[in-house]
């Protein structure tokens, strides 16, 4: 409970944890300080942690059980798993043929039953097309709130590691969490509407070459009521996508050319922090291509003050940190 409870004592409990790793002669890597690797027999062995839960990855079984040994001797004895399922903070993980298959189906559950008000049937899709419309309706009492900003939250959790198909949907939620009413309400039910008939439905992941991503980023221009546009963006190694991104732009643009520039600026620290990270676990990012479908956007971000007029000179800013 002290783990869990108190900032101190969560720091003090990293710190003895990651000592213990690196006295054993693994690296921290500086990109995620939750992430270890270390050399072993020739091949790489990885250690992810959160809190107290583990995932360690080698080629060698006898490896991994050597690894677990001396985590053991420091702080007893550990509930283990081996083989190709696993379930890591209710995150379902299930290794197929050099592709991992990963579903959250406690946690929608968990969602579903902590709602206030019973889900019976399915929905199509996760909202309509007023999603981001905010209409007056009588705001909910304190109890109705509390339970709307609970059951957002484990949906936040869910929407970020593998039901990305819900990110646009929660984004705008948990902008009505402070304030929420009926018509937030109603929004947030055809969410779990949309999740209970799409239970099953998992996350696959793979690659072509791990040397090798893409990212993918759209803009829709001033679609919120505020006019301000909203990002959505996504990397792949090939098969499936990760580091999902969707969000409200935090800025007024005059023209979906500029709301686009924009949604490559928001996007573009997730491709940075990835080839970084990936060059601290031993897999160098060689070539990584980023896909856009605004003809005058790709043209200022590639040529920059020649293609930037009277019109366009206010964005300077944005284009040179994307240079």
């Amino acid at each position: 409970k002290a783990l869990y409870g108190c900032v101190q004592s969560a720091l003090l409990w990293y710190k003895l944890y990651s000592t213990t790793l690196t006295d054993m002669g693994f690296v921290i890597n500086p990109y995620d300080m939750c992430m270890a690797n270390s050399m072993i027999e020739g091949k790489q062995c990885t250690i992810c942690w959160y809190v107290d839960d583990n995932k360690i990855s080698h080629m060698s079984k006898k490896v991994v059980k050597d690894v677990i040994v001396e985590i053991e001797k420091k702080f007893g004895k550990m509930s283990v798993t081996f083989g190709e399922e696993h379930d890591f903070l209710g995150i379902k993980m299930v290794f197929k043929k050099e592709k991992l298959q990963i579903s959250m189906k406690k946690h929608i559950k968990k969602a579903i039953d902590t709602f206030s008000e019973d889900i019976t049937k399915n929905a199509a899709t996760p909202a309509k097309q007023y999603l981001f419309d905010i209409r007056d309706s009588p705001k909910l009492d304190k109890e109705k709130a509390e339970n709307f900003h609970s059951t957002t939250a484990l949906l936040l959790f869910i929407s970020k590691r593998c039901r990305f198909d819900i990110q646009p949907s929660v984004a705008f939620l948990c902008t009505r969490v402070s304030e929420p009413n009926e018509d937030n309400w109603n929004k947030l039910k055809r969410v779990l509407q949309y999740l209970r008939g799409t239970m099953d439905l998992v996350l696959t992941l793979g690659a072509d070459n791990i040397h090798k991503s893409k990212s993918w980023i759209d803009v829709s221009y001033a679609i919120h009521d505020d006019c301000k546009s909203h990002t959505g963006g996504a990397m792949s190694w090939g098969w499936g996508v990760l580091l999902t991104k969707s969000q409200k732009q935090k800025l007024n643009t005059k023209s979906s050319t500029e709301g686009e520039i924009v949604g490559v600026s928001d996007y573009l620290p997730n491709i940075i922090w990835t080839r970084m990270f990936m060059e601290e676990q031993g897999y160098p990012i060689n070539e990584h291509i980023m896909y856009q479908d605004n003809q005058s956007s790709i043209r200022l971000l590639s040529n920059g003050r020649m293609s930037s007029g009277n019109k366009t000179k206010h964005i300077n800013n944005r284009y040179f940190w994307t240079k």
